[in-house]
């Protein structure tokens, strides 16, 4: 279906159209055609000059001024040309899944409902050769970037293949594989995947850049760090020992002139108390010996009347009364338990007791019942009914005996009693409808009820639905929403396994030419000898020391020159002695390992010089360096080795040195020249790669660094992937469970809201039943409505002859009520009567009798159970009785035996504590005394010897005590911690600070402070480092995220452009052919090629094909583009040119099929492209060389 087409195209003074042409264009397949050169081609120029789909060169012109007609372009005049392109749209509506464009007043874009859109464009030629071009969008001024936004939004590609000009089919011919790939690179978008690639990348390599400069940062401050730790631990520990050492010296000082004041007094107070010591402690020591003699007599005394009065005795009455007390207290515990017994019991004998009182309440309100008076009832109803049959035979008798009377009574009596024979049927009648008429009223009431009940029902089910509809719809936008999140989850998750996968392909790619580059430089270092120095090694062979390269150092100055004299010296073998090097060349015999020549160290000789001397011998030649073996550094057991490699090879600065020299030994420059001594020099270009061996370094080419480097940033792109996939899968299966809540929930409330449905219906089918069942009862009513009235109709007259009569009889009845039969009767009546209600109240008693006997029987159970409650308790309060029985006779022997006890005791003390108080006290006062004694004799000893030694300490201490006073410091320091240590510990950890601070200097006193600024500064770029790492990992996934829908992108593109170039090449050859890319892992990075088997040829590359083959098979894949991306209008310029009749045929018919659903505008002067056309617009040149337009028919 054609939503757009061109319908009028119009030319003023644009190349061969001189004046103004307007060229009317309808739908479908439209060709142009004219002789050579007659303009017809101008028509799709000034087309996509209009629509700014093409530049000059496309037009054939080489500056936009060309574009104008000859005829109008005169020097120092201006001169314009002017196309206007006229689309139809009213088929056109803008796309509804892309948002409404928020455009400002003057911005350009097409409105709904708009019929058509006219796009023209005016180009002006200066005076001065200079020229400007505007276009016009429906006669506003516009941009071409609008012109183009809106051919987008109407399916005109800007850089689409929709318009093929005459050059555009060699293009496609001429294209290299790769060109011709970008094709469908652009048809893909490839270059907006580019971009983003590019500008991730250059995010990236900002990454890098500053992670660099960060991590280069941190070596650097944590190498600062490790250093002032190190100075900072030491200037913390100097400085507290400096401060510590100034208030140790300073109390020192205080301490040594404290001692010296208290040693002074000391001495003062001692001198004074030694002379008062001896006096008094020689007057006590008299009197002490006195009272010490009388206290032993009296002790004496004293112990032997305690020894007759019985202390023995007191001690095991103690003991007794202690076991007895304890008894005692174990009484009290148990009489506790019985108290609480005690109360439970009696609660629960309170509780029976109130509960047998309510039985027996209950039983004597039950015992109320009066079986005599039944009896009595009984026989009275018995005398009644006697006395009924007699007073009924004396009636019948006073009957026959009433004469006339009796007879208009019998006879009125007998009239009444048939009258009320046929009113009490109707009466009946009349009851039972009555009856039936409230039945019915009642059922009305009962179903109007259920009615207002099921109303009510029917409207909480109603508002429920509508509830769990609003909640039922919420979950289904929260459904919606969910569904959305999981595909866009499920699209990430599905392009993170697609990239992984790619990148464990190229992984997998990498590793494989990895071990490719690894096997080819394990067979160079095999034809270097590496292979054969590790068969040895993988033998055990020991008193290997390895090439002469890895044991000895050279500075980087000297590495090149060193390295050329020593040639393929450098990748020989050192070993211990002869014998290994001997088992080793059997071995790599053995092996078939290759050559290796061997330097055993026993062995090995050299010219004896002394080159200690030597170093000095030619120094003061001009570029004179060293002897090469000065310039070695190796340890001293390969003194040896490196004389035999390097010999006496002097090492000069240039050749211009060297050759001055007039030296006879070899010479090497530091540019690697080397001069033989017999006269011959080697020179060239300096090549690392030239030599074998070298110093230290690696000296293969690492050609496998960049697949290294790409294998680290792949496996971190994919630890990076596996992360974001493992937080995305938690994610999804965390949706994928919401989801399936939503769902329940939502079926869930689906049932309740069918469920409800259901039941509404039920509800008013039920409504309408109970209505229906109203009428019904209303109908029956009014039947019976109707049926009551013919009843009262029919009873009135019965009715009123009925009292009529009732009125005779009660006037006979007057006249007559002395008669004996009125007496008969009135007793017979009241006799009924009696009768009837004695035997009424007989079965209301018997109705109670009975009552009665079920409440006796249910009183006496729970009497019985009562009973046996209050029986099992009096056993429990029995058995408590009897344990606090025994406990009152346990507690009062106790108490008893206790009180004789005590009574024994307390005679005991009374007797014996007076006097071993007594004794207790001259023990203590003898031993007091003699201790005192003691002392004293021992203390006037040492006054006598202390008295002298302190005269003399006094006279020096004083001196001293002086010196001491004039070192104190001011002010004094506080002690605190140091209070309680004395001067000799203070002295001992002066002396150990001293020592310690020593051993610290040098120290750096700054090294605090800028430690806590390097720390500060140092966690600041950890944290950066931490962040860019991070940046750094989801950069390289988003590369190569991107680069995997790259890559999808193209190939969509791809096989649907090969699916299209399979049905057109067949359509068009009855051949088949096909797209194919170079390179079908990393399509990308090769080209396409375009294969074709036409019917009866073997299949052949475009390169090998005769050049209508060329052509047929370049539009075949320019349709096939065109059909991936379709336009509403496509303009073929002379495409079938070097097509045979039978392919334009062919080719016209394509276009003619396709025509149904686009424009196409064709030039060409082929006649079956013509004859297939709908319509065909002659072009011709006109005189003055401009170009006219004729229609041509159809057969043309």
């Amino acid at each position: 279906m054609r939503l757009v087409h061109i319908n009028q195209v119009e030319f003023e003074n644009f190349k061969s159209f001189g004046g103004s042409v307007k060229i009317p264009l309808e739908e479908g397949f439209t060709v142009v055609t004219g002789p050579n050169g007659s303009g017809k081609s101008n028509i799709l120029d000034g087309i996509l000059f209009c629509l700014g789909l093409a530049n000059s060169r496309g037009m054939r012109a080489e500056r936009l001024p060309d574009l104008i007609n000859n005829s109008k372009v005169k020097e120092g005049k201006s001169s314009e040309t002017f196309v206007s392109v006229k689309f139809n749209i009213q088929d056109w509506s803008p796309r509804e899944d892309l948002p409404p464009l928020e455009l400002e007043e003057e911005e350009i874009a097409l409105k709904k409902g708009q019929k058509e859109w006219v796009v023209s464009r005016k180009l002006r030629l200066m005076p001065g050769g200079s020229y400007a071009s505007t276009y016009t969008s429906d006669g506003k001024q516009c941009t071409l970037q609008q012109i183009q936004r809106i051919l987008r939004d109407i399916s005109v590609d800007p850089e689409g293949s929709n318009v093929v000009m005459q050059g555009d089919v060699t293009r496609i011919v001429s294209m290299n594989n790769k060109e011709r790939r970008n094709l469908i690179d652009e048809l893909a978008g490839v270059a907006l995947f580019d971009t983003r690639i590019e500008q991730t990348n250059a995010k990236l390599n900002d990454v890098f850049e500053r992670q660099e400069r960060c991590e280069i940062l941190e070596n650097e401050l944590q190498s600062s760090k490790n250093k002032l730790e190190k100075e900072c631990e030491k200037a913390k520990r100097y400085k507290e020992l400096k401060a510590k050492l100034l208030q140790i010296t300073e109390l020192e000082k205080v301490l040594i002139f404290d001692k010296q004041v208290k040693h002074v007094e000391s001495i003062e107070k001692k001198e004074t108390e030694i002379e008062k010591n001896k006096i008094l402690f020689n007057e006590q020591k008299e009197s002490i010996n006195k009272e010490i003699s009388v206290l032993e007599g009296a002790l004496k005394i004293l112990v032997a009347e305690l020894k007759e009065k019985g202390e023995d005795t007191l001690i095991k009455v103690n003991s007794d009364i202690g076991s007895i007390n304890s008894s005692l207290r174990e009484l009290d515990r148990v009489s506790s338990l019985n108290k609480e017994e005690g109360i439970k019991l009696q609660k629960q004998r309170d509780e029976i007791a109130i509960s047998k009182r309510n039985i027996e309440s209950e039983k004597m309100r039950q015992e109320n019942f009066d079986e005599n008076f039944l009896n009595k009832l009984n026989l009275q109803i018995d005398d009644l009914t006697l006395k009924h049959k007699l007073s009924r035979k004396k009636l019948s008798d006073a009957a026959g005996e009433s004469g006339e009377f009796s007879k208009q009574s019998i006879k009125l009596n007998a009239e009444l009693e048939s009258i009320k024979n046929k009113i009490n049927p109707l009466e009946i009648k009349k009851r039972k409808v009555e009856e039936e008429t409230i039945q019915n009223n009642i059922q009305k009431d009962a179903i109007s009820s259920q009615i207002d009940a099921l109303a009510l029902e029917k409207q909480k089910l109603l508002e429920g639905n509508q509830i769990k509809k609003e909640t039922s719809e919420i979950n289904k936008n929260n459904l919606a929403s969910n569904s959305l999140e999981i595909n866009s989850l499920k699209n990430e998750i599905d392009l993170l396994n697609k990239t992984k996968l790619r990148l464990n392909n190229e992984q997998l790619r990498l590793e494989k030419d990895l071990s490719r580059f690894e096997s080819r430089k394990e067979a160079l270092n095999e034809s270097r000898g590496s292979y054969a120095l590790r068969i040895l090694l993988e033998a055990g062979l020991e008193g290997i020391h390895g090439y002469v390269a890895q044991l000895g150092e050279v500075s980087e100055k000297n590495r090149y020159a060193l390295e050329i004299a020593a040639g393929n010296r450098l990748g020989q073998i050192v070993v211990d002695n002869d014998h290994i090097a001997a088992k080793a060349i059997e071995i790599l015999k053995k092996k078939k390992a290759g050559r290796l020549t061997f330097l055993p160290l026993n062995r090995i000789k050299s010219q004896k010089k002394n080159y200690a001397i030597s170093r000095f011998e030619n120094n003061r030649e001009h570029g004179f360096i060293d002897k090469a073996i000065n310039l070695i550094t190796f340890d001293e057991v390969y003194s040896d080795v490196f004389r035999y490699v390097f010999g006496d090879t002097l090492v000069f600065s240039d050749l211009a040195s060297a050759r001055l020299s007039k030296q006879k030994n070899r010479l090497v420059t530091l540019s690697g020249e080397l001069l033989e001594a017999s006269g011959a020099i080697t020179g060239g270009s300096k090549l690392n790669k030239d030599l074998a061996y070298r110093f230290g370094i690696n000296n293969d080419l690492d050609d496998s660094s960049p697949i290294k480097e790409r294998l680290l940033v792949i496996e971190e792109a994919l630890r990076e992937s596996n992360n974001d996939l493992i937080i995305k899968n938690n994610r999804l299966n965390k949706l994928n469970s919401n989801r399936s809540h939503i769902i329940e929930d939502c079926a869930s409330f689906n049932k309740e809201i069918e469920v409800n449905k259901n039941s509404v219906e039920v509800v008013m089918k039920r409504i309408q039943d109970f209505k229906l069942s109203l009428n019904k009862l209303d109908s029956a009513n009014n039947l019976l409505v109707e049926e009551l009235d013919s009843l009262k109709n029919e009873l009135k007259p019965h009715h009123d002859k009925f009292d009529q009569l009732q009125i005779i009889l009660k006037e006979n009845y007057e006249k007559n009520q002395k008669s004996s039969l009125i007496a008969f009767n009135n007793d017979f009546n009241n006799l009924d009567k009696k009768l009837e209600l004695h035997i009424k109240e007989r079965d209301t008693l018997l109705d109670k009798k009975n009552q009665f006997a079920l409440n006796k029987e249910r009183i006496n159970n729970s009497l019985k159970i009562t009973l046996l409650q209050e029986k099992n308790l009096q056993e429990s309060i029995k058995e408590l009785a009897i344990a606090h029985s025994e406990w009152i006779e346990k507690r009062d022997k106790f108490k008893k035996e206790l009180l004789v006890l005590n009574n024994q005791k307390n005679s005991l003390e009374k007797d014996l504590g007076f006097l071993r108080r007594k004794r207790d006290e001259l023990n203590s006062s003898i031993s007091n005394k003699r201790q005192e004694y003691n002392n004293y004799l021992l203390k006037l000893e040492y006054l006598e010897r202390d008295m002298h030694s302190l005269k003399e300490e006094m006279r020096s201490e004083k001196i001293k005590l002086e010196n001491y006073k004039k070192d104190l410091p001011n002010p004094f320091p506080k002690l605190e911690e140091y209070e309680e240590k004395s001067l000799e510990s203070v002295q001992s950890e002066i002396s150990i600070i001293n020592a310690k601070l020593q051993s610290l200097e040098p120290v750096n006193m700054l090294a605090l402070d800028e430690l806590e600024e390097l720390i500060e500064r140092l966690n600041g770029l950890r944290e950066k480092l931490a962040i860019l790492s991070n940046e750094r990992s989801e950069l390289l996934l988003r590369i190569e995220t991107v680069s995997t829908m790259r890559q999808e992108a193209f190939m969509q593109a791809f096989l649907e452009v090969d699916k299209h170039f399979r049905e057109i090449f067949a359509n068009l050859s009855d051949g088949d052919g096909f797209l194919q890319l170079e390179n079908t892992n990393s399509p990308l990075e090769g080209g396409l090629t375009l294969v074709a088997h036409p019917k009866g040829k073997n299949v052949r590359r475009l390169a090998s094909m005769s050049g209508g083959e060329k052509s047929l098979t370049a539009l075949s894949f320019l349709f096939a583009l065109q059909k991936y991306k379709p336009s509403p209008f496509y303009a073929l310029d002379e495409v079938d040119s070097f097509l045979d009749g039978i392919n334009v045929e062919r080719l016209s018919k394509l276009i003619s099929n396709q025509s149904s659903n686009a424009q196409f505008i064709v030039v060409s002067h082929r006649r079956p492209m013509i004859s297939a056309s709908e319509r065909t617009i002659g072009v011709a040149q006109a005189r003055g060389a401009n170009t006219q337009v004729v229609g041509l028919p159809n057969a043309a």
